[in-house]
């Protein structure tokens, strides 16, 4: 019995091994782990570009966008009232440059407002060779990331020839690659050898832990009793000695940088663009999801207030793409970029200048499955969201946010 287990044990492992060996190198940030209802209606990006996908080392690279913090929040996630706008990598492939809100530096935490949307722009530097898959990225106080568009970008050259190099508020000119690196190594060092030479005093003292613990529970000595006149000698001069070395420490970098500003830690809070609405207005009268077509449909009521006819171009939910063809049309960024090109229809036509009117659109792809927005119908509160895109025949475009409750419909 015991030879059967032990060959079992070693199947099992060697079939590990063989899995490891051969499996897939994760190629995402598991956005798609992210709960439907989290993805659909929190955060909702659109319009998000890199100005390149292709650089070298040293080279600079733009990632710009929108974003819109859907008004139907979710009454479980908090609310964002503290955030911070960054850029998932996997590893320090770049260092960011700068990053701006509405054109506000984006250095600090900022406070959104629900129900507005904002412009972003930050400014990468090229570190290291490699090819990732980027993401923008909003932090939530208390709620987590909450993950934008995802693009692959190329990075190629040398990492020994890459500097980030500053000029401080004195003038000075430091790379901040390097600076400071031999004084930290140095400490560190200083420290290691302290602590090393602290635990090889107590080692050669003798059974220092499991011996002494079952002496005082087990045969209720005292602790103090164990603890010598010399070994408390040599403390009081380890730390009036560590008190001495933080103390000269601190007036000597106080010497060699008198002028210094604290990290920031304040927050600050950015005003939002003009309503990208226009003018236009749209609410769902009723919605479903048809599980065998893989389908959304749902009913719109429209009014146009703008001097415009407007057609139905566009549904946008957990940063993919349902396009209708007939009136805009877009091609995914790279292999990964979740469009469905042929994927929205719509009846009711044209909405006219002054118009209000009921239409039925269907948003149709695999998409749903994929990426697991499908499981929206067995969460106990069964709401969708996203944005729809209206564009006028004089190449106006209005955004409107919509959502609801999703019905399912089986067959």
């Amino acid at each position: 019995m015991l030879n059967i287990k032990k060959t079992i044990a070693v199947l099992i492992a060697i079939t590990a091994g063989f899995v490891a060996l051969y499996a897939a190198p994760a190629m995402a940030h598991g956005e798609k782990s992210q709960a439907a209802y989290l993805r659909m209606r929190t955060l909702l990006w659109y319009d998000v570009e890199v100005s390149t996908t292709k650089l070298q080392v040293n080279d600079e690279l733009v990632m710009t966008g929108k974003f819109y913090w859907f008004y139907d929040w979710p009454n479980n996630i908090a609310k964002p009232e503290v955030a911070f706008l960054n850029i998932g990598i996997p590893g320090p492939v770049f260092v960011r440059k700068a990053s701006y809100i509405n054109g506000v530096s984006g250095t600090n935490s900022t406070r959104f407002d629900i129900g507005e949307t904002y412009e972003f722009k930050v400014i990468l530097k090229a570190r290291r060779a490699a090819r990732v898959h980027m993401h923008a990225l909003m932090n939530v106080k208390e709620a987590g990331p909450l993950i934008g568009p995802g693009r692959w970008v190329e990075v190629t050259g040398d990492m020994a020839d890459f500097t980030n190099e500053v000029t401080t508020l004195t003038g000075e000119t430091i790379d901040l690659e390097t600076y400071g690196l031999v004084n930290a190594v140095k400490w560190h060092i200083f420290w290691g050898v302290i602590a090393a030479a602290w635990l090889l005093y107590w080692i050669f003292q003798g059974p220092i832990l499991i011996p002494r613990y079952k002496k005082v529970k087990l045969l209720g000595e005292d602790a103090d009793d164990m603890i010598t006149a010399g070994n408390r000698l040599v403390g009081v001069v380890l730390l009036i000695g560590t008190l001495v070395v933080v103390t000269w420490s601190y007036f000597n970098a106080y010497a060699q940088y008198p002028i210094t500003i604290p990290l920031q830690s304040g927050q600050i809070t950015i005003p939002a663009l003009p309503d990208a609405a226009r003018g236009v207005t749209a609410e769902v009268v009723d919605a479903k999801y048809r599980v065998p077509g893989r389908a959304l449909e749902f009913s719109l009521k429209v009014t146009n207030n703008t001097d415009s006819p407007i057609r139905l171009g566009e549904y946008t939910a957990a940063n993919i793409r349902w396009m209708n063809p007939e009136v805009s049309q877009a091609e995914p960024a790279d292999s990964h970029d979740p469009v469905a090109s042929n994927g929205m229809s719509y009846e009711g036509g044209a909405v006219f200048p002054g118009e209000t009117k009921l239409l039925k659109v269907t948003c149709t792809d695999a998409a749903w499955e994929t990426y697991r927005l499908a499981k929206l119908i067995y969460d106990p509160d069964s709401r969708f969201g996203g944005l729809v895109f209206f564009f006028g025949e004089d190449g106006s475009r209005s955004i409107v946010a919509i959502g609801g409750p999703l019905i399912p419909a089986f067959i």
